[in-house]
């Protein structure tokens, strides 16, 4: 469900991936002074910003298609039912601010599944060169496994943690009544994944939980990205957070800043008429926060009733890959989602994660709370 665009020629094209990446290696550093040490520099800044949006520049959200289809009992939302068991190793191939490596690291960390990540550089991407004709992060090994597109990586992990649990899906129940909208009858199947059965606390339908997860690819991700680039300021305080997840030099840092605000900034200015957002950006992030949170409810802790089903799971890890930016304070403060948010990131628990290798463009210095790192 994902589709790709590349060129090796332009810092303006840029391949897809499920959090967008690309460009090839020169093998010269970041730090030199030629042409092409400046133009890798300025396609590492742009790679980086489109990383934490996962939104393309020339295309769609990386990891939906560009306008809102029904539900399918076949798609990547639907929980399989052909399962291999938990296996010993499970690493994560990623970006580290990226929404949809988010969503997978929500996943584990909840289900409490040691993983090891793995930084993949965005231009040479030769940290995932064994995966032939596929390099979109992210992408997990499980085992001799290989999964890609982040809402089917989901899917699967959930479907293994319940199987080796002995229970259903959590925080769902036996489908109601249609309802139109994102929850209309022509999206609706018998059985969408696994069965389902009630929560304590009243979660939702399993096609509810499934068209609440294509709705953050399909919705909340455009109005995301859309605010993080919406003005200079802002561009440029979203670079600085993106930024200070590396390890580069403090001169490439800033040169990466400010030559990757500058581009998104234009970017963004095109992002609201090409997804359809009308309005004040933040009050459309607003409303969409408010949405959801009127979904949950207030007789709830969660859409999934009394603890997260992968619909929360997948706002959440969006929500984190933009934590401390205006654009995640803004939500906090001025939509209903704060409680929420707060009893997810309590539900979820401290990550999972075991390691953290590959490329340093992305890792985050010591003592960061991205990372966990010991300071």
């Amino acid at each position: 469900s994902s589709s790709s665009s590349s060129s090796s020629s332009s810092i303006a094209s840029i391949g897809n991936s499920s959090c967008a990446s690309g460009g090839g290696s020169t093998g010269r550093g970041f730090d030199g002074s030629s042409g092409t040490a400046r133009l890798l520099l300025r396609g590492a800044a742009l790679s980086t910003g489109l990383a934490m949006s996962g939104v393309l520049l020339m295309g769609t959200s990386a990891d939906a298609p560009p306008q809102v289809t029904p539900v399918s009992e076949d798609g990547p939302y639907a929980r399989p039912t052909s399962l291999t068991g938990i296996p010993g190793s499970i690493t994560l191939y990623q970006y580290e601010v990226c929404p949809f490596c988010c969503k997978v690291k929500a996943a584990l960390d909840f289900y409490k599944l040691p993983y090891t990540v793995v930084e993949v550089n965005p231009l040479t991407k030769s940290e995932v060169k064994w995966s032939k004709g596929y390099r979109k992060v992210p992408i997990v090994k499980f085992g001799d496994e290989v999964l890609t597109e982040s809402s089917a990586i989901v899917s699967r992990i959930a479907a293994e943690a319940e199987a080796a649990a002995g229970g259903a899906a959590p925080g769902t129940a036996k489908p109601a009544a249609d309802a139109g909208g994102w929850f209309g009858s022509k999206a609706r199947s018998k059985d969408m994944g696994r069965p389902a059965v009630a929560t304590p606390l009243g979660g939702v339908t399993t096609f509810e939980e499934m068209a609440w997860r294509k709705w953050v690819d399909e919705r909340f991700v455009k109005l995301i990205t859309a605010n993080i680039y919406r003005n200079w300021d802002e561009s440029q305080q979203s670079f600085k957070y993106i930024t200070e997840q590396t390890n580069w030099s403090w001169g490439t840092r800033e040169l990466a800043r400010y030559a990757g605000a500058v581009i998104m900034w234009q970017v963004g200015k095109k992002m609201p008429a090409k997804y359809n957002i009308e309005g004040d950006l933040r009050e459309a992030l607003y409303a969409a926060c408010n949405e959801y949170v009127d979904a949950v409810g207030p007789g709830r802790p969660f859409l999934g009733g009394a603890t997260p089903n992968l619909a929360d799971l997948a706002v959440y890890g969006v929500l984190t890959a933009v934590a401390k930016t205006p654009t995640f304070n803004d939500a906090m403060q001025h939509s209903r989602i704060a409680d929420w948010y707060a009893r997810a990131a309590d539900a979820i628990g401290p990550s999972s994660r075991v390691a953290t290798l590959g490329s340093e463009w992305g890792l985050a210095k010591a003592g960061n709370p991205v990372t966990g790192k010991a300071a």
